[in-house]
């Protein structure tokens, strides 16, 4: 947990509590009570994660003044004892009632997003851990995580700069958000709406997605979007490719192998019938038509 060099100064006749809580950077904070500090089952497991843990204890109970503690490892070491105990009193019914009028007063900022309008938002730590991350603010009608802004403040020389000190989020954790909104679920606003969805337009018209896109992958991207619309109609692409082989697998075939296992073209004609006699074709004998002959001697001659 870190904090300005300039301010340590300002706590020597104010409990430390207060002094930590009033730093430039620390208005998320919220004021621990005594009590549950000084209840050493609240505190189980904290001892191996700060050096010195007995001696910051010490300090941020008052139990030793500024000047015994000029140290400023000692005092870097009871800012992260403080910032692990906040995280485990704001999730307690006390810890969330002192939490809920801050969020009411909008002490943790508002979102960032024009369509929230404003939105109240809060601390929020993406990793349990201290030192693997700084705190995030959440907005619960987006949904969406933030940077908070960065704090200004006055050097020793009345310049006004920004803060390059930045609150671990392991001091809110990553339960506090959702807990929160769970315990107070009527201060849940509507979700975004997609009327509400920013559209970027060119002179009137909208811009299609393809356009932010190189050539070569316009049209990787036209399929994909195909694709997505084809899922979504209930058709995917493993059904239309069974479609097209059983459609190819129905089509007669084109050719048909002969006796010499060549592939030959084999023409579709009519069946030839046999006539009554057995003969399929008509028989010659030299030149001359036997059947229809033989028809001629058979016919009956005319009676007169």
């Amino acid at each position: 947990m870190a904090y300005h060099e300039d301010s340590s100064a300002s706590g020597q006749d104010e409990p430390w509590i207060q002094w930590f809580c009033s730093l430039k950077g620390h208005e998320m904070f919220c004021k621990v009570e005594r009590s549950y500090i000084e209840d050493g089952f609240n505190l189980y497991g904290l001892r191996a994660c700060v050096a010195n843990f007995s001696d910051c204890l010490d300090l941020i109970l008052d139990r030793i003044g500024p000047d015994d503690s000029d140290d400023s490892h000692l005092t870097q070491s009871a800012c992260t004892l403080y910032g692990l105990i906040h995280a485990r009193y704001i999730i307690t019914s006390h810890g969330l009632d002192a939490m809920y009028n801050k969020y009411a007063n909008k002490e943790f900022g508002t979102c960032p997003l024009i369509q929230c309008y404003g939105q109240p938002v809060l601390p929020v730590g993406l990793k349990d851990e201290m030192g693997a991350d700084t705190v995030k603010t959440f907005c619960p009608k987006c949904s969406n995580v933030y940077h908070p802004p960065p704090v200004r403040y006055r050097n020793s020389h009345g310049a006004a700069t920004l803060s390059s000190a930045a609150v671990d989020g392991a001091a809110f954790g990553t339960t506090f958000a959702h807990l929160f909104l769970m315990t107070f679920n009527n201060l849940v606003p509507d979700g975004l709406s997609q009327e509400s969805t920013y559209v970027p337009r060119v002179f009137g018209f909208r811009v299609h997605p393809t356009s932010r896109m190189r050539n070569g992958n316009a049209t990787v991207s036209v399929q994909v979007s195909n694709d997505r619309r084809a899922n979504a109609n209930g058709v995917t692409i493993e059904n239309v490719i069974a479609a097209e082989k059983a459609v190819s697998a129905s089509k007669p075939a084109a050719s048909a192998v002969g006796a010499d296992g060549k592939g030959k073209k084999v023409k579709r004609g009519k069946p030839k019938s046999e006539d009554s006699g057995g003969s399929a074709k008509r028989k010659t004998k030299n030149g001359v038509d036997t059947e229809s002959t033989l028809s001629q001697k058979t016919k009956r001659p005319k009676r007169p």
